[in-house]
């Protein structure tokens, strides 16, 4: 009699007859397991945005290399950004005596629940028009470009967030006289980009003054060939409602549209003697 595992052997190799017994397959080897040599697909890094991230004072932001971006379409960009910011300009004291001095402060605020652009154009120093100081009383007559090896001693070009000021008076005219020299060649602007987060504020301070500066009088030559260059000097405003311009170097935005103001009220200096003077 056959015992049960000569007989299961017997099954085996019958259903094996095609290749005999001796050369049954063997079974099929498992799977290696993944080796570390396989790196996984890397994920996808967004590019870092283009700007600085910052609030606070507008000052050295000039200087902030991180600020700096490539020109683009900075009008389109900035003028969507200006439906979400609001631009204030206001004053420490919105009433003083004639000569007396404000602080003007002016807050740029991202009013929108997301971060907001905002594009700035910094140009050269020194480019551009801009009053003549040297007319005015005290301050000296430029000196003469130098020549031979100083000439070819070129400092660095340093740009500037240009921000004038200007005053008007009732009739909306100009109160101060001072010639302005010539600007030459447009300047190359240079596109700062600052991204403003969600109640976010940059903000800049002025000194105002309630001076004007009367225009003066033209550059003559006598009949020795000598030239006279009569300077001028600042004098207090009358009396009366003053309004301030501060244009801004938007991004591709220009005056009106750039242009922030506020009104000020100058009154006689007595008149503060007078309420100082009372118990």
């Amino acid at each position: 009699m056959m015992r049960v595992s000569e007989v299961a052997a017997v099954i085996l190799c019958a259903g094996h007859a095609a290749q005999g017994c001796d050369n049954a397959p063997a079974p099929a080897p498992a799977p290696a397991p993944p080796t570390a040599s396989i790196a996984a697909a890397p994920l996808y890094v967004p590019p870092p945005p283009e700007g600085c991230a910052r609030t606070g004072s507008l000052e050295a932001l000039d200087a902030d290399p991180t600020c700096i971006v490539a020109r683009g379409n900075d009008e389109a960009t900035m003028r969507e950004s200006m439906k979400h910011l609001t631009f204030e300009l206001k004053p420490d004291l919105p009433v003083i005596g004639a000569g007396a001095t404000t602080i003007l402060r002016l807050t740029i605020t991202n009013a929108s629940n997301g971060e907001v652009p905002v594009l700035f154009q910094a140009q050269p120093q020194g480019s551009g028009a801009r009053p003549d100081w040297s007319r005015l009383a005290g301050v000296p007559q430029p000196l003469a470009a130098p020549s031979g090896a100083a000439s070819a001693m070129v400092a660095p070009e340093v740009y500037k967030l240009s921000m004038p000021v200007r005053t008007l008076d009732a009739n909306e005219h100009v109160v101060d006289g001072l010639p302005v020299t010539a600007g030459g060649a447009t300047p190359v602007a240079r596109s700062l980009r600052v991204r403003l987060r969600p109640g976010g504020k940059l903000t800049q301070n002025f000194t105002w003054w309630a001076l004007r500066i009367p225009t003066p009088g033209p550059i003559t030559r006598d009949d020795a060939g000598h030239r006279f260059v009569p300077k001028t000097a600042p004098v207090p405003l009358p009396p009366g409602q003053y309004t301030i311009n501060v244009d801004l170097p938007l991004g591709g935005i220009t005056a009106p549209e750039s242009t922030v103001s506020v009104r000020v009220q100058v009154d006689k200096v007595e008149k503060f003697e007078k309420r100082d003077a009372q118990p």
